[in-house]
C-alpha cells in the first residue's frame, strides 16, 4: 500500500507540475527542442511556495517571448559593432569588416528557441535582488517591475548577462543607494546618469548590448537610451526607453528616456545627457506622438506586416503616452474612401517633405475612424496602408491650442478674396528684429537735432508696413535706427512726402557688415524685398537718406529681412488645394506685387507653389501647406 501511495502521490505531482496555462503551453510548443529549458525555469520557481511572485515573473517573461530574437554577425569576436566605429560609412564596413572576414547576413537567433534556463533564472534573481534592496523598491508595483527592471534584453541585441556586469560596473553607487535610506528613485537616477559614459553621436550600429555599449560610447539616440536602460534597470532603478516615430518639423524621429518616481509619475530625460526634469528634446521639440517600449506584447494592430507602415511595424511592443508630454485628445472623424479601408485600421500621418508618414493607428467602422492621442497644432491626414500601397482615408484636420478640432473639407459654397504674402512658414526671428526701431527726421547731417517720427511696436507678417508720419516739420535727412540685437536688418524703405510722391536721394548710413557680406545698406532701396541690409554692430546701426533738401514727409513703408519664404513681385505662382485624393490647380499668375490676391474656398488646405524657381517643388523649406483662418495664412 505504500509503494502504491508513494507512485500515485508521484503521478499528481507531475501531473500538476506540468499543468499550464493555454497561453504558456502555446509558448512552449513553439519553443520546439527548446522546451526544456523553460520548463526549468517554470519548474524550478515552482518547487518553494515562497518563490510564487518569481513563478510569476518567469511567466510573464515567457508568455511575451515570441517575437523576441538577437541579431548579430557571427564573428569569433562576436563583437562586429565595436569594430565598425572605426568606418564612417556603411560602404566602409561592409567592405572592410563584413566582406574581408565573410560575415555574410546577421544571424537571427530567436529567444524561445535558444535561450538558457540558467540565463533566465540569473536575470529574474538579480532583478528580485535589486528590487528588494534598494530602498525605494516597495514603491515599484510588481506590474511595474516586471515591465521597468525585470526584462533581459531592449531591443535585437546579443544577449548576454548584462545584469552582472552593471551592478559590477557601479558598485560604488549601488552600495551607496542600499545604505541611503533618504533617497528617492528621481535622485537616485540622477546620480547614476551623471556618473555614465558621455555619448557621441554617430552612424546607427547594429543592436548593441552593454558591454558593446559601454566599449563603444558612440552611436544614435536609440544606443544613448539603451545603455541607460540596462544600467537603471541593473540598479533597480525603474526606467523606460520612450520615442517619437518622426518629429513635426525636422525629418527624423528621436529616442529618450523616463523614470517613474515613487507616485507613478514618469519624468523623461536624456540618458547620459540631461537629468530627470531638465529640458531636452523629447520635452521642447513639437510631436504628434510618443510611444514607450514595452516587454509585454500588446494587440495594437492585427494584421499583416505588408499593411502596417515602416515606421508602426514594432507596434505590437509600445504602448501610447503622448498624454504625458502634449496636450492631446481623441478625435473622430468620417471615413472619405471606404472602399478603401480592407484591414479595419486607418493611420495617422503628419506633412515631411510634401510626403505623408504614418505615425499613429486607429480603428475604423463603417463610416468613421477614432485616432486616440492626437497632440496638438499638428496638421494630420488620415491614410490607409495596404500592401505598401498608401492612400488617403479621409480630410485632413488638427487640434488647436484650446482644443479646438479643425477638419479640412473644402467648402466652395463659402468663397473668400484673401492676399498671401508668405510662400512657407516665415523666419519670425528676423521679422521681430525690427520691434522698437525707429525713425528719425533731422537737418543736421550727423542727426544731433533729430526728431523721432515713429517707433515699430509692431510686426505682424513678411509684408510692407506703413507708417503714417503726422509731424509737420521738414527734414533733409531720414532714416531708420536699429533697435538693441536687431543688426538693422531691414530689407525695403521707402520715403513719401505729404502728396504721396515717392521721394529718392544719396543713401547714407552704417557701412560694415556682418562678416564683410555682400548685404549692404543699398540693398535697402534695390527694390528687391529678398536682400536686406546685415550690419555688423547688434544695435545701433542705421540706413536712410540724404534728400537733398527739405522735405515734409507724409508716409514710410519698409519691409523686415526675410528668409526666403515671401512671395516675390514679378515671379510666376500656382496654387493647389487638396480635393480629398490630391492637390488641384485653383489659380495661376505672375505676381504684379509681393502678394498674390486669390478667391478661395473655405475649409480648405492650400499649397503655394513659386514655379519660376522651383519647377518641381521641392525648393526651400517643406512646411508649405497652410489654411486660411480669420483671413491670414497660417501654417502648420
Amino acid at each position: 500500500m505504500k509503494n502504491i501511495f508513494l507512485v500515485i502521490t508521484c503521478i499528481v505531482f507531475y501531473s500538476c507540475s506540468n499543468h499550464y496555462s493555454p497561453a504558456i503551453e502555446a509558448v512552449l510548443k513553439q519553443a520546439g527542442s527548446n522546451r526544456k529549458e523553460l520548463e526549468k525555469v517554470l519548474k524550478h520557481y515552482s518547487r518553494n511556495p515562497a518563490d510564487s511572485l518569481k513563478l510569476r515573473a518567469a511567466e510573464f517573461l515567457i508568455v511575451n517571448m515570441p517575437g523576441k530574437y538577437s541579431e548579430y554577425y557571427d564573428a569569433p569576436w562576436n563583437d562586429v559593432a565595436t569594430v565598425m566605429l572605426r568606418w564612417t560609412s556603411v560602404a566602409d564596413y561592409r567592405q572592410l569588416v563584413l566582406d574581408t572576414y565573410r560575415l555574410g547576413s546577421p544571424v537571427i537567433k530567436f529567444d524561445i528557441e535558444h535561450i538558457t534556463a540558467e540565463f533566465l533564472i540569473n536575470n529574474i534573481e538579480l532583478a528580485f535582488r535589486v528590487w528588494q534592496e534598494m530602498p525605494w523598491g516597495h514603491t515599484i508595483p510588481f506590474d511595474v517591475f516586471c515591465e521597468e527592471i525585470l526584462p533581459y534584453r531592449l531591443f535585437t541585441e546579443p544577449l548576454e548577462n548584462w545584469r552582472e556586469k552593471a551592478l559590477a560596473s557601479f558598485a560604488d553607487l549601488y552600495n551607496l543607494f542600499i545604505t541611503d535610506s533618504t533617497i528617492t528613485i528621481v535622485e537616485a537616477c540622477s546620480k547614476l546618469n551623471d556618473r555614465l559614459p558621455r555619448f557621441r553621436m554617430d552612424k546607427d550600429f547594429p543592436a548593441q548590448n552593454f558591454s558593446q555599449l559601454m566599449a563603444s560610447t558612440r552611436g544614435t539616440c536609440d544606443n544613448f537610451a539603451a545603455l541607460t536602460a540596462f544600467v537603471m534597470r541593473g540598479l533597480g532603478i525603474p526606467v523606460s526607453i520612450d520615442f517619437t516615430p518622426k518629429w513635426v518639423l525636422l525629418p527624423t524621429g528621436h529616442t529618450w528616456n523616463s523614470v517613474r518616481d515613487s507616485n507613478g509619475v514618469h519624468i523623461s530625460f536624456m540618458g547620459t545627457e540631461t537629468n530627470p526634469g531638465e529640458p531636452h528634446q523629447g520635452t521642447t521639440y513639437l510631436k504628434a506622438k510618443a510611444y514607450r517600449y514595452v516587454f509585454a506584447n500588446q494587440n495594437n494592430i492585427s494584421t499583416d506586416l505588408a499593411n502596417i507602415p515602416p515606421l508602426l511595424r514594432h507596434a505590437n511592443n509600445i504602448i501610447d503616452v503622448t498624454h504625458e508630454h502634449e496636450f492631446c485628445a481623441d478625435v473622430k472623424i468620417p471615413i472619405l474612401n471606404g472602399y478603401q479601408n480592407n484591414t479595419g485600421y486607418a493611420y495617422l500621418s503628419i506633412n515631411r517633405g510634401n510626403e505623408w508618414h504614418p505615425v499613429g493607428w486607429g480603428r475604423t467602422t463603417s463610416d468613421s475612424i477614432e485616432f486616440l492621442s492626437a497632440g496638438k497644432n499638428v496638421l494630420y491626414m488620415p491614410v490607409y496602408y495596404n500592401d505598401g500601397v498608401q492612400s488617403p482615408a479621409s480630410y485632413p484636420f488638427m487640434l488647436t491650442d484650446s482644443g479646438r478640432f479643425l477638419f479640412f473639407e473644402p467648402d466652395f459654397s463659402q468663397m473668400e478674396r484673401i492676399t498671401l504674402t508668405e510662400l512657407t512658414s516665415p523666419e519670425y526671428l528676423f521679422v521681430n528684429r525690427m520691434l522698437q526701431g525707429r525713425f528719425e527726421g533731422a537737418n543736421r547731417s550727423d542727426f544731433s537735432d533729430a526728431e523721432v517720427l515713429h517707433r515699430i511696436t509692431e510686426m505682424n507678417g513678411l509684408f510692407f508696413h506703413t507708417a503714417n508720419i503726422s509731424s509737420s516739420s521738414s527734414f533733409r535727412y531720414i532714416r531708420y535706427v536699429s533697435p538693441q540685437d536687431g543688426f538693422c536688418n531691414v530689407a525695403e524703405l521707402e520715403f513719401y512726402d505729404k502728396n504721396g510722391n515717392k521721394l529718392s536721394g544719396s543713401i547714407i548710413g552704417t557701412t560694415e557688415t556682418w562678416e564683410n557680406s555682400t548685404m549692404t545698406r543699398d540693398k535697402v532701396f534695390d527694390g528687391d524685398a529678398e536682400t536686406y541690409l546685415d550690419a555688423v554692430s547688434s544695435s545701433g546701426a542705421w540706413v536712410g537718406l540724404d534728400l537733398g533738401k527739405p522735405v515734409a514727409i507724409g508716409k514710410i513703408r519698409f519691409f523686415p529681412r526675410t528668409h526666403n519664404d515671401i512671395i516675390y513681385k514679378g515671379l510666376y505662382y500656382k496654387l493647389f488645394y487638396w480635393d480629398g485624393n490630391q492637390f488641384i490647380l485653383l489659380h495661376e499668375q505672375v505676381t504684379t506685387d509681393n502678394n498674390l490676391e486669390v478667391t478661395v474656398p473655405a475649409n480648405a488646405i492650400f499649397y503655394l507653389q513659386n514655379v519660376t524657381r522651383d519647377k518641381e517643388g521641392k525648393e526651400g523649406n517643406e512646411a508649405r501647406y497652410f489654411v486660411i483662418i480669420d483671413g491670414k495664412q497660417v501654417f502648420w
